[in-house]
């Protein structure tokens, strides 16, 4: 018995100096996992008459249980939308017509999600998605549009809620790389075992505010939030497309790029236009696919929600999945 201990431990050593470790432990953007849009959002109280009367307003026409009960739930994509209030980073989606929030504020949301993953130490990596909405300033002349300064408050208030080490940041996936870009194209993601238990921020927004992000924060060294981007910046590393019919996708997945799309909605769409919009999705290759009808929230009027054919919220990558894995990517 001891002679067969000592063998599979020398051939597992060899494996690892003629293959590396890949060969025996997948990486994190191997993985494909269920996410929600506006994670945080509650129905408008008034949206039964509002809807007949104001058309977008039907796109306001869902609400999300609390984020640790979608975590309990399978999900392991998050989105929270903020804005730069007097009181801090308020998290809603529109000011007065569309405020209501499971957690009221950026920390607060944090920390129930924190909490959940204290007690569920090997989870997949959770990836939040952060987004300034412009909508604040016009409705609320109390919210403002955030400028340098304001954005470093996003970081503060992580830090306030997760410890750095259980962070992945731009820095931990670089290594010794020159750039993010070149670290994801030429080593890859960090080990999936590496990286349980931990959170991944991405900054949504683009255009001025990544600007202002990136000006602090040159190929993103020293941040803590990943940005959205598109190949071929120094940067690049994690890419959000609403549309998952976008041609590039599965070659992007491939080349080692993170990216999250959004699936059917049938507040908008037939049941079958749902169904095809979602198993295109899935077959993208894109690690997030985000829903408003997650497990848990279905669809009033079609029953509907979004899991992968094989009922699950978490499975391993069609595009570029490891090879001769057959236990599922989170255990407990």
């Amino acid at each position: 018995m001891r002679y067969k201990i000592i063998c599979c431990g020398l051939l597992c050593i060899s494996t690892i100096a003629l293959f590396g470790e890949e060969s025996i432990s997948p990486r994190m953007n191997q993985i494909q996992v269920i996410g929600t849009h506006n994670s945080y959002h509650k129905r408008p109280q008034y949206l039964t008459w509002a809807k007949d009367y104001v058309e977008y307003t039907k796109g306001w026409d869902y609400e999300h249980l609390p984020l640790d009960i979608q975590l309990e739930n399978g999900v392991r994509s998050l989105e929270l939308d903020i804005h730069n209030t007097p009181e801090g980073w308020k998290v809603m989606h529109a000011p007065k017509f569309d405020a209501e929030s499971t957690c009221p504020n950026l920390c607060e949301c944090l920390r129930v999600i924190r909490e959940w993953s204290d007690k569920n130490p090997k989870h997949v990596p959770i990836t939040v998605l952060i987004e300034w909405k412009s909508e604040g300033p016009t409705i609320d002349k109390t919210i403002t549009i955030p400028q340098k300064e304001d954005l470093e408050r996003i970081e503060k208030d992580i830090l306030e809620v997760w410890n750095k080490e259980r962070i992945i940041t731009p820095d931990f996936v670089r290594g010794k790389y020159n750039t993010l870009e070149d670290a994801i194209l030429k080593k890859g993601w960090p080990l999936l075992d590496h990286v349980r238990g931990k959170i991944m921020f991405i900054f949504h927004n683009r255009a001025q505010l990544r600007d202002y992000y990136l000006e602090k924060y040159p190929n993103l060294e020293g941040s803590l939030m990943f940005v959205n981007s598109r190949p071929g910046e120094p940067y690049s590393a994690t890419v959000i497309i609403d549309n998952p019919f976008h041609e590039k996708i599965p070659t992007w997945v491939q080349q080692g790029y993170f990216i999250r799309v959004f699936g059917g909605d049938p507040k908008h769409l037939t049941i079958n236009q749902v169904k095809t919009k979602d198993e295109r999705a899935f077959s993208c290759g894109a690690q997030v696919i985000s829903t408003d009808n997650p497990p848990g929230e279905a669809c009033p009027k079609t029953g509907y929600f979004t899991t992968f054919p094989d009922g699950s919220t978490i499975r391993w990558n069609p595009i570029n999945s490891p090879i001769n894995i057959s236990t599922p990517p989170e255990y407990k």
